[in-house]
């Protein structure tokens, strides 16, 4: 057996363990009620595997399909459950809402993946927790600020589909130059993340 066999097997051995170990503290948590602290799991997982996606890890692929029926399931049974308290209600749909959030980037990412990028960039401005709509008037970086972590994770590589998408595309109207603009706009706001530099590099040359 070659090293390189050696260390694929490794990695795929770790990753079983490490997912059946996910699966073990999502389902202790669901016995005990603690629909909200699934969910921030589910949705932690969900995030690195969306990152996975988007820097072209085919294992990413496989994860998402199983955290988001996971976590619809986590929903079903929370809404079922007459126990919960008030405050735990409010987690859990806090929780529900980043689920929904990571649902949208990842389905942009398939978007663009399939070459589809006209599509692509009408599903970008959509997203309500992004001020990257060149109809709507900008808005402070608070607003980002209040974001999950899972969600502003995905964030960076969001945005270079984005770009990568404007640049397929024809601008015959403007709207593009517009929404490079908010881009561009939503960057300046954020240079105190530690966002990879090519990010810049790239809105830095569009503009």
């Amino acid at each position: 057996m070659t090293l390189s066999n050696i260390v694929f097997l490794t990695l795929y051995y770790s990753s079983q363990v490490s997912i059946i170990n996910l699966l073990q503290s999502i389902e202790l948590q669901k016995r005990v009620k603690a629909f909200s602290l699934a969910l921030d799991t589910i949705n932690k997982c969900l995030s690195e595997a969306i990152c996975s996606v988007s820097r072209g890890r085919s294992d990413g692929e496989s994860r998402t399909a199983g955290l988001i029926h996971s976590g619809n399931e986590i929903i079903e049974a929370f809404k079922y459950d007459t126990q919960v308290g008030s405050q735990e209600r409010e987690l859990v749909l806090e929780q529900q809402t980043v689920l929904r959030q990571l649902e949208a980037i990842l389905a942009i990412h398939k978007l663009a993946g399939q070459g589809n990028y006209v599509d692509t960039l009408r599903e970008i401005v959509k997203l309500t927790f992004l001020p990257l709509d060149p109809r709507a008037p900008d808005v402070t970086r608070d607003t980002f600020q209040n974001l999950s972590p899972h969600v502003q994770a995905c964030v960076p590589d969001l945005l270079k589909v984005a770009l990568n998408c404007l640049d397929s595309v024809p601008d015959t109207d403007g709207s593009l130059r517009a929404i490079r603009a908010k881009i561009a706009n939503f960057l300046a706001n954020n240079m105190n993340r530690n966002w990879p530099r090519d990010l810049y590099d790239k809105v830095a040359r569009n503009l």
